[in-house]
């Protein structure tokens, strides 16, 4: 995201892919939250030193951007989360205040879920929040997770395992 697509979309609204945090003087608590979130569900765009004031934003910088930026960075690729997560990042200066942006990616489907500290802080992300997922959403990532590690099995059949009756029917279309 350039510049220009930073203001017009502080113009908008706080969406799927996009959370702003004040993030002054530290990284906020707030945003690992977040993090699960984007990492569940499509990714996003993570920006500091923007305060969300009802449906307006205001730039407030962050007062030291690269302590902010490796401290985040940091605990990313800690002990916090249950996966090492990636993001990229990028400084813009708006009215002169510094501005951290962060773009993560979905993980993929065979490293979900991704929670901070305990499984019960699994996030997903739904409109402009993060909602905790549900036992069965959880549930639900593990199973996917599997089946990507199904397609990998390296099997011994040959041609001979497979019924000849069978394959006439789905070819023919009978039953």
């Amino acid at each position: 995201m350039n510049k220009k697509e930073l203001i017009n979309r502080l113009e908008d609204i706080e969406w799927e892919d996009f959370e702003v945090k004040e993030a002054k003087i530290k990284v906020p608590k707030s945003i690992w939250e977040t993090v699960s979130a984007f990492s569940n569900t499509a990714g996003g765009w993570i920006i500091f030193g923007v305060k969300k004031e009802g449906k307006d934003y205001r730039v407030t910088g962050v007062d030291n951007p690269e302590k902010i930026e490796s401290d985040f960075i940091t605990t990313l690729r800690g002990s916090k989360f249950n996966k090492k997560i990636t993001v990229k990042g990028k400084k813009y200066v708006i009215s002169g205040k510094s501005v951290l942006g962060f773009y993560m990616s979905s993980v993929s489907a065979t490293d979900k879920p991704v929670y901070f500290n305990s499984q019960i802080n699994t996030f997903i992300r739904t409109g402009s929040g993060d909602q905790r997922a549900t036992k069965e959403e959880i549930d639900a990532m593990y199973r996917n997770s599997s089946f990507d590690k199904k397609d990998e099995e390296i099997t011994s059949c040959t041609i001979e395992d497979l019924d000849e009756r069978t394959i006439d029917r789905y070819r023919t279309g009978r039953t």
